[in-house]
């Protein structure tokens, strides 16, 4: 985390009151954490609690020894997502590894990480104020910067290849995304 706070720039007054007048999404107002998305919602495996038995019945279908950091919970169907996402506290967009899903029968099936990766967008959303893994604020202000960006094609910001060659190059300016060696080193 400290090489995320040494890369980010100083923001002009300027920037600063355009960015505060970006609306950010909220969360789930039925957890009162989680990002929803078509009728899922998405959590940080810290506050799978709050999804109730659903989340623990699932957990039986999936080897032991996996390793996940989000929860998916389709409402519709009842379907729970076991999540890796090994880079979630320190990159601003992290990206999904590997996927365990069960269905509501307890059915599982595994999908591998994809070469070109799927990314999160508001990772603040899956988590509360109080989270210790990353800075939720700067979190927030990333989103804010993103959004404020009108030329940024939304349909296709779901796949970390277009993420890095199309956005990130417009939000270098802010310095909100580390850069690749500390990546690297973290």
């Amino acid at each position: 985390m400290k090489a995320c706070q040494l890369q980010c720039a100083r923001v002009s007054r300027k920037d600063e009151v355009r960015l505060n007048k970006v609306s950010l999404p909220t969360r789930s107002a039925v957890y009162g954490i989680g990002k929803e998305i078509g009728g899922s919602v998405y959590l940080h495996r810290q506050y799978e609690h709050l999804l109730g038995l659903v989340v623990l019945q699932a957990k039986k279908s999936i080897p032991s020894g996996f390793v996940y950091t989000v929860v998916k919970y389709n409402r519709r169907t009842g379907g729970v997502s076991f999540i890796a996402s090994p880079d979630f506290d320190y990159r601003q967009e992290p990206e999904v590894a590997e996927i365990w899903i069960v269905r509501a029968d307890q059915n599982a099936r595994y999908w591998p990480a994809r070469a070109d990766p799927y990314i999160y967008h508001h990772k603040w959303l899956m988590v509360g104020d109080d989270y210790a893994g990353f800075d939720v604020e700067r979190s927030k202000a990333r989103s804010r910067a993103w959004l404020s960006v009108a030329s940024i094609d939304k349909s296709r910001i779901g796949r970390a290849s277009y993420w890095q060659s199309h956005v990130v190059p417009l939000l270098s300016d802010n310095a909100m995304d580390l850069k690749r060696e500390d990546r690297q080193s973290t």
